[in-house]
């Protein structure tokens, strides 16, 4: 070995003189700032640097376990000969399976078939995802997709029951036709900003920090107690008002009724803003993952954002589905049902729900089939290339809203698009395409029979 000139060590020994210099420094600066803080803060600051120090060391370690392991895999290699007659090198460490094809018999060749479905459904991926399996895609996939359905259901059926029994024609329920008509028709892409802007930036970093993380103005105190002293009297006045009009509507004249009815849709619509303006501004609220930032815990993408952002894009699916089967429940049935003396919620609930199911599932069906394979919103509201921790496992709460998760149509598009060697992956990228198409068929086929058992069992016919 070359030995190093006296110019060139002497060198290298001013430049390590000279950093060592620059970190005590930077070590008496430190320091110099603790000695004005309390000592709780000082020892918090020392522990963090004892765990950190720890943590570092372990990394390290870890790591050069992992080079020691690699080099030792990389001793061995094996050389192959093609039909062709192309020479292969595989290092050791390259081979995950080894078999020999010419030799297998048909029980043989199942066996391995069966073992390559087995691992592609199960496993982890590896190597940047063009090997191993898709199961976190899977499970990230059909999670998602629920969560979205148990949102969007109810919203959409109670939506599609005011706009079919309780609303009458006029200029507010045209506007609602109107949005859900309009709502319908906007991309995929315009969702995803939404979530992105408004429950990631807004909602969740208020969560997490307070008004003050979202960049929310707060109230002063004075007027956010006057607030909510006049919240309290605009809802008793709403609620006595809706009762009145609604109680007494036998009693009452043709021309008071609709009055009673605007007012108390005047004072329910100002007592929702005040209630929100009382969350949004209030000034004592400090978040409730303060202590975790700046890491937020529900300001970035995450499996809740993503099911309200899909479950806001297929709304409109259940409401139109739903309104369509209300509507196709005969009125004798309604007016039997009302010949009896039931009331009009009695009438819903037992009569008019119970035939119109099979047509709220067919909304659900659609939804989820849409739901399921959009891809645009996701990329914005908390989908990822690689997510290790499952949304849903056997970890107490079991459910949790705040991981990010992998998606089978985002999958294929990274394969596909943002893989390093796109021509390897290509088989891959078939294979997931008819995974995705085989998950949602299940989901949908699941609901669909679901859909003939209800309708089976309250099929009557018009009388």
């Amino acid at each position: 070995m070359a030995k190093l000139g006296p110019n060139l060590v002497k060198a290298i020994n001013v430049d390590r003189t000279s950093s060592e210099d620059r970190i005590q420094t930077r070590l008496d600066e430190i320091d110099a700032l603790l000695n004005d803080v309390p000592a709780a803060a000082r020892e918090a600051v020392h522990t963090y640097v004892d765990v950190r120090f720890q943590v570092d060391h372990q990394i390290a370690t870890l790591q050069e376990r992992i080079t020691q392991i690699e080099q030792r895999n990389n001793r061995y290699r094996m050389f192959a000969e093609t039909a062709q007659g192309n020479e292969a090198e595989l290092k050791l460490g390259e081979i995950v399976r080894a078999f020999p094809a010419n030799q297998l018999d048909w029980l043989g060749r199942l066996q391995v078939y069966g073992d390559r479905w087995g691992e592609f459904l199960l496993a982890d991926p590896r190597e940047a995802n063009s090997e191993g399996g898709v199961f976190p895609a899977i499970w990230g996939t059909v999670a998602m997709t629920m969560i979205m359905s148990l949102i969007v259901v109810p919203f959409g059926v109670l939506a599609a029951l005011y706009l079919r029994e309780y609303a009458k024609s006029g200029p507010i329920v045209s506007i609602i036709r109107i949005s859900i008509n309009n709502l319908a028709g906007v991309p995929s892409i315009v969702f995803g900003v939404f979530g992105y802007g408004f429950l990631i930036l807004v909602v969740g970093a208020y969560i997490d920090g307070g008004p003050a993380n979202a960049n929310l103005p707060t109230m002063p105190s004075t007027w956010w107690w006057l607030t909510a002293a006049g919240l309290a009297i605009v809802a008793f006045g709403a609620f006595m008002t809706t009762s009145y009009s609604l109680g007494s509507r036998k009693v009452l004249t043709k021309a008071r009724t609709p009055h009673l009815g605007m007012i108390s849709l005047v004072l329910w619509i100002v007592a929702t803003g005040a209630f929100f303006a009382l969350i949004a501004f209030t000034p004592d609220f400090h978040g409730f993952y303060r202590p975790g930032l700046p890491n937020p815990t529900f300001g970035k993408g995450c499996l809740l954002w993503a099911s309200l952002t899909l479950a806001l894009l297929t709304l409109p699916v259940v409401i139109v589905a739903t309104e369509e089967a209300l509507s196709a429940v005969p009125n004798s049935l309604r007016e039997g049902s009302y010949g009896c003396g039931a009331s009009k919620w009695q009438t819903i609930r037992r009569i008019v729900l119970p035939h119109a199911l099979p047509g709220i599932m067919t909304g659900m069906i659609l939804a989820m089939a849409r739901g399921a394979g959009e891809v645009a919103p996701l990329m914005l509201v908390g989908v990822l290339k690689l997510a290790p921790e499952l949304p849903i496992d056997l970890q107490a709460p079991f459910v949790h809203l705040d991981r990010s998760f992998m998606h089978l149509g985002f999958h294929i598009f990274d394969l596909g698009f943002q893989s390093p060697n796109s021509e390897a992956a290509k088989p891959m990228v078939f294979t997931t395409t008819l995974l995705l198409i085989a998950v949602i068929g299940t989901l949908n086929v699941f609901a669909i029979w679901l859909r003939a058992r209800l309708r089976k069992r309250f099929h009557s016919g018009q009388f």
